[in-house]
């Protein structure tokens, strides 16, 4: 059955709200666009190191064990992605001030010019989709994803996962 027909059927059936269709149908484009970036910056230093940079940068100094935490890894899948980290100077390790037994971890300078590097690449790609909107279309952009951004990160606040129902 292809995606249409299942959206179709889905849909006829009252399993599938037409807004969030519409809405996923809507969002195509950015998430496209995202996508390229981060398929730009996977060649440049990995996907799981990004997100571990990207954790580190909203979580501040960190141990091991909640880097780990905050991507779902086991502590010892995160020490393993820390030393890789620590080896190319995207991060330090260090004992932690409070638990000799623990690890400690911060970005460097380095780690957040990569980060840097990723917001400019979204920038760009975004300026170059941007340019060719009416000004209309480009307020109301700002507006609905600056709403759909306030939206998702109260539901992230709550710690409800965002693919459970």
């Amino acid at each position: 059955m292809t995606p249409a027909k299942r959206n179709t059927s889905a849909h006829a059936s009252g399993r599938v709200d037409d807004y969030h269709v519409r809405l996923e149908r809507a969002t195509r484009g950015l998430l496209a666009l995202n996508v390229s970036v981060l398929e730009r910056m996977e060649k440049k230093i990995g996907l799981a190191p990004l997100r571990a940079l990207q954790s580190l940068e909203r979580l501040g100094p960190s141990l091991v064990t909640e880097l780990g935490a905050d991507l779902e890894l086991l502590s010892s899948t995160a020490s393993r992605l820390s030393d890789r980290l620590a080896e190319a100077g995207l991060i330090t390790r260090r004992v932690s001030p409070t638990n000799r037994r623990a690890t400690l971890l911060e970005l460097t300078d380095a780690g957040r010019d990569v980060l840097d590097e990723l917001i400019a690449l979204r920038v760009e790609a975004l300026g170059a989709v941007a340019d060719v909107l009416n000004e209309r279309d480009r307020t109301a952009l700002i507006e609905g994803a600056q709403a759909f951004t306030t939206a998702h990160q109260q539901l992230s606040a709550t710690g409800r996962q965002l693919h459970e129902p």
